[in-house]
């Protein structure tokens, strides 16, 4: 979120509206290597494609909250709401539906629920960011669980309240570790003031024993599970996005917003030492969905402004993979990228298609169309 545009926080179902803005770029050639290439045509009950993780199996778990339903009723392309679920891509490439929410899933006050970042955790359940902003801006996002039985999801349990903007999360271990995008509503009105965002980390024995309860943020006293606090320019509204981490244990967390990616080292009890600026670069716009790739130590980045992934080498050197102009993805090309994943040699990238209010001209999509995609793009070992 993995995300979205607040242009006043009073009034957050007025940013889905769409804002004809375009920003020019150089479409790719069809020969060039990283191009992106069609993945999988999703249907209009799943407009809002979001999170993705592979399950053991390797099967692609991906989040559908659906945020692109009021837009869709409104322009008279869908008579219904389509239901949020996580639904599964196997490895042919087959769609089919893992989990719809019930309604006693649905959040007791705004009766919505909103699918975002999602991670299988060492207990073989799915852990699930809830996204509530949209319906309600006072600390309504959850942590989910969805729990899991052989293989199949049989219910959803609640773990975690008290978050404005649930969005990114990655395990380490026992831990899991969240993004919260908006820690506290920005003062001075749109553009004007800095954005305080963050990470929490959780055990999962602590998830085990009821439902936590995260206190409104107080900068004199922290909840204890808030790792870090990160200040971004506020251009956007959302700050800490995605999260990833390497293979010798240290974290990233992307800043949407400012297109920045921070690293954070822990030391042998898992303390979190020092967080950095890790990676910026000019041609990344923003920074939304990233992942970690064993195979050439790189991360890669969704630049959900942009419509481009770029790639990171350990040094923090950002090089763009693929980019392309303002799209409705039918080829594959990138419609507003929010989320990778490394499928053995592919990267899979998702495409969110929820254009918003952009009085800044930051954002390449101009509007919802279909089709709603997923696409991939080709990996080799070590190679950029």
């Amino acid at each position: 979120m993995k995300c979205y545009k607040i242009a006043k926080f009073a009034s957050l179902m007025a940013a889905m509206l769409l804002l004809a803005i375009g920003c020019a770029s150089t479409p790719p050639k069809k020969n060039e290597k990283h191009a992106s290439r069609l993945l999988i045509r999703l249907p209009t009950s799943c407009n809002t494609p979001s999170g993705a993780t592979l399950d053991a199996e390797g099967n692609i778990i991906l989040s559908i909250p659906n945020f692109n339903n009021d837009a869709l009723l409104k322009d008279g392309i869908i008579e219904t709401p389509a239901p949020p679920k996580m639904v599964r891509i196997d490895k042919n490439n087959e769609l089919t539906t893992w989990y719809e929410f019930r309604e006693e899933d649905m959040h007791p006050d705004t009766g919505k629920i909103g699918p975002m970042g999602c991670a299988f955790g060492p207990d073989g359940n799915l852990y699930v960011a809830d996204m509530q902003i949209f319906w309600d801006i006072h600390q309504q996002s959850r942590l989910l669980r969805i729990n899991v039985i052989d293989g199949r999801p049989v219910g959803m349990d609640v773990v975690v309240e008290g978050f404005i903007v649930a969005n990114g999360m990655v395990w380490k271990g026992d831990t899991l570790f969240v993004t919260e995008s908006v820690l506290v509503h920005p003062k001075g009105g749109e553009g004007n003031s800095q954005l305080v965002s963050g990470v929490y980390a959780f055990k999962i024995d602590e998830l085990k024993s009821g439902c936590l309860i995260l206190p409104p943020y107080d900068e004199n006293n922290p909840e204890r599970h808030l790792m870090e606090i990160f200040s971004s320019s506020g251009r956007v509204g959302f700050g800490a996005d995605g999260v990833t981490v390497d293979g010798k244990g240290n974290l990233y967390t992307s800043i949407i917003e400012d297109g920045l990616i921070y690293k954070t080292g822990f030391d042998d009890k898992g303390e979190p030492l020092e967080t950095r600026l890790f990676a910026k670069s000019d041609d990344m716009l923003s920074a939304d969905g990233i992942v970690w790739r064993r195979e050439d130590n790189r991360i890669y980045v969704a630049d959900i402004l942009n419509n481009a992934v770029h790639v990171a080498d350990m040094k923090g050197n950002v090089q763009t993979l693929h980019k392309n102009p303002d799209t409705d993805g039918d080829d594959g090309s990138l419609d507003q990228p929010c989320e990778v994943l490394i499928r053995g040699n592919e990267l899979i990238v998702v495409s969110m298609d929820m254009p918003w209010e952009d009085p800044t001209g930051l954002l390449v999509n101009t509007k919802i169309d279909e089709p709603y995609t997923i696409s991939v793009i080709p990996l080799g070992r070590g190679d950029m």
